[in-house]
C-alpha cells in the first residue's frame, strides 16, 4: 500500500476528538518528521516510512528503499537530546509498527523481526479492531 493510503487510514482511525494532526512537508528543516500531532497538551512527532517487506526474513527492511537518511537520524538525535520523544510509524504491505526514535541509527540495518521485537506497538494488516487503534493512540501519548 502507498504511504498516502496508510496515512489516510491513520488520520481516520487514531486521532480522538480534540486532537490536532498535521502532515508536514518541510523543505527548510532537513530530516524533520512528516507528522505532528497533539493530544491533551502532549505533542508528538512521527516519521512515516512505507517500504515493502523483503522476501527473505534476514534481509533488512530498509535495505534498498525508504531508508532513514542521515538528516533524519540527526533530527531524532537532537529531539532526544532536547528531552523529547519522536516515533517512526512503519507501514509495510503486511503490518503496522511503531518504533521509538531511539532506534533511528539502527533502523536501516534491522530485519522485520528485529523491528517487531523493538516496536512499542505493532499489528498485522488489515486492522479491523478499533481497540488496536486506541492502543496505538495510548502508546503515542502515554495516556
Amino acid at each position: 500500500m502507498a504511504e498516502s493510503t496508510d496515512y489516510k487510514r491513520f488520520k481516520a482511525k487514531v486521532p480522538q476528538p480534540g486532537d490536532r494532526l498535521d502532515r508536514v512537508e518541510n523543505i527548510l528543516v532537513r530530516g524533520m518528521p512528516d507528522i505532528n500531532m497533539c493530544s491533551k497538551g502532549t505533542e508528538i512527532w512521527m516519521e512515516q516510512k512505507s517500504p515493502r517487506e523483503p522476501k527473505r526474513p534476514r534481509t533488512p527492511l530498509f535495505g534498498s528503499n525508504h531508508r532513514v537518511s542521515q538528516n533524519q537520524k540527526n533530527w531524532f538525535l537532537r529531539q532526544r537530546q532536547a528531552g523529547r520523544r519522536a516515533w517512526f510509524l512503519i507501514t509495510t504491505d503486511k503490518r503496522w509498527m511503531l518504533i521509538d526514535g531511539i532506534f533511528a541509527d539502527q533502523l536501516n540495518e534491522m530485519t522485520v523481526n528485529e523491528l517487531i521485537m523493538c516496536s512499542s506497538w505493532s499489528t498485522l494488516k488489515p486492522v479491523r479492531d478499533r481497540g488496536q487503534w486506541a492502543a496505538l493512540h495510548a502508546v503515542l501519548f502515554g495516556h
